[in-house]
């Protein structure tokens, strides 16, 4: 079996594998025999990765293990909807305002990102400074990477 058979099994497989594995005297043999065995490591690489997707936390590197663009604002849903609320303006709205359809920004909140430049639109249109918009809708790693560039 290699790394690769791994990541086609089902979880309850993967979960199996690794359980049959019983702990000896120390759990530290028992630990150093999961990492020491390259598909036992796949394994649980394999069931972090598909948690992570699940549960909406997939790290920096997407899961894919390709890095998010650097032109894309990840944006929190309810602050999102939160801004646009405030200034008494539907979501329908939104994207006419800047030549998108009528649903744009509800797929926004959804995806939870948006392009920088899409940003751009709305904080021209809203006669706001691009930094200050994105502090308004983005997620505190977005904040805290604003906070890095200032």
């Amino acid at each position: 079996m290699s790394p690769a058979d791994v990541r086609r099994m089902a979880d309850h497989r993967i979960v199996e594998m690794l359980v049959s594995l019983r702990p000896g005297d120390e759990a530290l043999a028992w630990l150093a025999s999961v990492i020491s065995s390259p598909v036992l490591v796949e394994g649980v690489n394999e069931l972090q990765r598909r948690y992570a997707v699940r549960t909406g936390n997939a790290p920096t590197p997407t899961a894919s293990g390709r890095h998010p663009h650097a032109a894309t604002v990840h944006v929190d849903p309810v602050r999102w909807k939160d801004f646009f609320w405030r200034r008494r303006m539907t979501l329908m709205s939104v994207g006419p305002m800047v030549n998108r359809c009528s649903g744009w920004a509800s797929v926004v909140a959804n995806k939870r990102a948006v392009g920088m430049f899409a940003l751009d639109e709305i904080a021209c249109e809203l006669d706001m400074h691009l930094d200050d918009l994105i502090f308004e809708v983005g997620t505190d790693g977005e904040r805290a990477r604003l906070a890095l560039c200032v």
